[in-house]
Order: C-alpha cells, then structure tokens, then sequence
C-alpha cells in the first residue's frame, strides 16, 4: 500500500483534504502524471512548478521522511470532489507550518486556484484544519496572518471564527488567532 493511501484525509461538503506525504511531494515536483494519480485527480494546468517551489518541496519531502509522524503538521491538498460526474481537481493547497510548538500553537495557511476563489472553499478547507487540529490536545491555539488589503483572506479568517490580535511577524501583516476555549464555543 502506498503511503497517499494510507495517508490522511480529510471529508467536507465539498473538498477533500489530502495531508502531504513524502510520495506526494516528490510526485508533485517530478512526475505531474504520478501526482495526479496518487491524488486520484485532475491536476489544473496552472499548478505552480517553480524551481524554488520544487526545492520546498524536496526539503519538505526529505523532513517527512525523517519524521513520518509529522504527516499532517506539513501541507495538504485541496480537492474538489464534483458529487454529480464524480470528476475530481486539485484547486489548492495550505496547512500547518509544522507541529504545534511548545506552547500548543500552529500557524495555518493556505491558496487557492484563482478559478475557485470566492466560493467558499477557503472557509471549508480552513475549517476543516482547524478541527484536525483541535483534535490534538496538545494545540492550544491556530494562529495565521494576512495582510490587510487581503479583504478575501481576511473574511475566510474571520468566518472560521479567528479574531485579530494585531500585527503579524511580518511588516504590513494582521495576526489572527483562533483558541481552544473560542473554538470550542
């Protein structure tokens, strides 16, 4: 069994969320017809293939290979499932910036395909994180930042129920923070 078999997913209305596996990440970067497959999708043609996104990518790959247990703390892929043709694509990606810290916080991101923006995917995939998250004892907090002329960005935050807290750790950035005690409301 392959390891994107055997990885996580995640189910939502409409998306499944598939947790970014070390076969996945080299898939991505080498062989578009193998990731495709092991996603069980359509790749869009505007997928990034960026040299320096191709070297996260190894690296990413090489630290999950390392740290198999951290398959889930890394990236997911966003995959609209159509329920009526069946027919699947890969409209994004996001996830954890790694495992929670030593005060219980992670720090959520996330992108989509500008075909599939403004309808909602966002939201539902950043829902979903953050209840598999929240699943964890040890997360104690999500945080993630935007900047703030990001008006799409800043109301996916917002509807998954995160408030601003202030600047972010970047110039021209909001923090946005989500809690244990006001997820759980």
């Amino acid at each position: 069994m392959s390891q994107v078999t055997a990885s996580l997913r995640l189910k939502t209305k409409r998306l499944e969320l598939i947790a970014g596996t070390s076969e996945l990440l080299r898939a991505e970067t080498s062989d578009r017809e193998r990731f495709a497959r092991l996603l069980e999708a359509r790749v869009h043609p505007a997928w990034a293939q960026e040299l320096d996104y191709q070297e996260v990518m190894g690296s990413m790959a090489q630290r999950l290979e390392d740290a198999p247990d951290e398959v889930g703390w890394w990236g997911w892929y966003f995959v609209l499932h159509y329920r009526l043709t069946g027919h699947r694509t890969l409209i994004g990606n996001g996830g954890f910036k790694g495992p929670p810290d030593d005060e219980g916080t992670v720090e959520i991101s996330y992108s989509l395909l500008p075909p599939y923006r403004n309808k909602g995917y966002t939201t539902e995939a950043v829902e979903a994180l953050v209840t598999w998250a929240f699943q964890h004892p040890e997360v104690t907090q999500v945080i993630a930042e935007a900047q703030p002329g990001n008006m799409a960005s800043v109301r996916v935050l917002q509807k998954a129920g995160f408030n601003e807290m202030g600047p972010g750790s970047q110039r021209n950035h909001i923090r946005f923070e989500l809690n244990r005690v006001a997820y759980s409301r």
